[in-house]
């Protein structure tokens, strides 16, 4: 078999001369820069799919001059950066770290669009999918792919295609080690994005957790991703995406913007969400919050839910101090709401002082009570919402998400 190899003209023309009869295949797009899709004349393989990237040209001798178009496409390389935001500035500084095992969902609004409306997703063998799901990756079709960091590295996502895109935190990791509970999280995002009745999420919040500063007690964030999201989807339908995607972005940024508004709107109250364009150039741009700008590395800042930690112990001399020979008591420690919700709540024991409460929320007033009957301190003097009055309570803590403190330590001598 022999080959030739030849490079087009400034203009994208190739020519390959003093060719006998038969038939002949012409391989294209091995650049980084450009993928090859399928087209008419392309090459079968054993099964009779076709082969992007290698054509098929007959030679007899009616044709003098044969012509053979070969499409391509820009490659377009997209990141996804989840990164642990200790100042929660929103941007990965240098000392933060991309944080593993955290999974993005990546959405193709039109294509979603269609899976919906076509009753695609409703039929889709979701248990199959989740089995056969490596290393944190789960693809539904084309149109939402799961990807989860490792390895401390950035997620990548090669070869994205010309179109609206919607990259969302996952409300729970996609870990290999728990099939079942993957199969019955992922229904519930389907259910989320398709516009499904969501209260059995809510009255299961184990489905969707976590651990960080994206899924709060109230479930606020999973409210707003199904309030919102199946709008935004449905409103693709409204947008001529074509024309879309065409639009020269540097000289029409205000034309561009009117046009996807009303989804970038909707989108807007999603938290930890970003909103994106590639163009059929290849470009891709950062839509997030009706401004524009181009990027490839869509970060997701993190922040760890804070803790409250310290010593519950009898203080024998009662000088406020935990000193050696002073020890615990069974106690519960429990974290409330304004509203009387229990947070998190702790037996300590006899035979170690230590405790702690984690997965507190920021931004909220979080009060700390404590059950039994001994005297204690501190003795909280502040305002007491009237759903904890009656209530022992120690103190009144709000973590601030905008601080780079996420974790207090607060100590509950008792009294012998």
């Amino acid at each position: 078999m022999q080959s030739l190899v030849q490079k087009q003209n400034a203009v994208g023309v190739y020519n390959f001369t003093k060719l006998t009869k038969g038939n002949y295949f012409i391989k294209y797009g091995t650049e980084t820069t450009t993928k090859p899709i399928v087209q008419q004349n392309s090459a079968l393989d054993a099964t009779g799919k076709q082969i992007p990237g290698i054509a098929t040209v007959t030679i007899n001798t009616l044709n003098v001059v044969t012509w053979a178009d070969l499409a391509t496409k820009k490659a377009t390389n997209l990141t996804l950066t989840p990164f642990e935001d200790l100042n929660g500035n929103g941007v990965k500084d240098s000392n933060e770290s991309i944080i593993t095992g955290k999974t993005l969902i990546f959405i193709n609004l039109e294509k979603t669009a269609d899976l919906i409306s076509s009753g695609r997703l409703s039929e889709l063998d979701l248990n199959s999918k989740i089995l056969g799901a490596l290393g944190g990756s789960l693809d539904i079709e084309d149109a939402i792919l799961f990807r989860t960091s490792s390895k401390n590295e950035a997620i990548k996502m090669p070869d994205v295609d010309p179109g609206m895109y919607v990259m969302v935190r996952s409300p729970f990791n996609l870990t290999v080690g728990d099939l079942l509970g993957n199969i019955d999280k992922v229904t519930a995002i389907i259910n989320i994005i398709s516009g499904g009745d969501i209260q059995g999420i809510l009255d299961n919040p184990t489905l969707l957790d976590t651990g960080d500063i994206s899924t709060t007690p109230n479930n606020d964030y999973i409210k707003a991703l199904a309030t919102f999201l199946p709008k935004a989807i449905n409103s693709v339908e409204k947008v001529d995406v074509e024309k879309y995607l065409g639009t020269e972005t540097a000289t029409s940024v205000n034309t561009t913007l009117s046009e996807v508004q009303s989804i970038a709107t909707l989108l807007n109250h999603i938290p930890s969400m970003r909103f994106a364009k590639v163009d059929i150039w290849g470009n891709s741009y950062d839509l997030t919050g009706l401004k524009f700008t181009k990027t490839t590395d869509f970060q997701f800042g993190i922040r760890k839910l804070p803790v409250i930690t310290g010593d519950l112990f009898v203080d024998k001399n009662k000088n406020g101090k935990k000193d050696l020979l002073e020890f615990g008591k069974a106690t519960k420690v429990t974290a409330y709401d304004a509203n009387g919700n229990v947070l998190q709540s702790i037996t300590t024991s006899s035979l170690t002082t230590k405790f702690t409460l984690d997965k507190i929320p920021f931004d909220k007033t979080v009060y700390i009570g404590i059950d039994g009957t001994n005297g204690y301190s501190p003795v909280y003097t502040g305002a007491v919402p009237p759903a904890l009055q009656g209530l022992r309570l120690v103190g009144a803590y709000t973590f601030d998400s905008k601080s780079s403190i996420q974790e207090i330590k607060q100590n509950i001598p008792l009294l012998p």
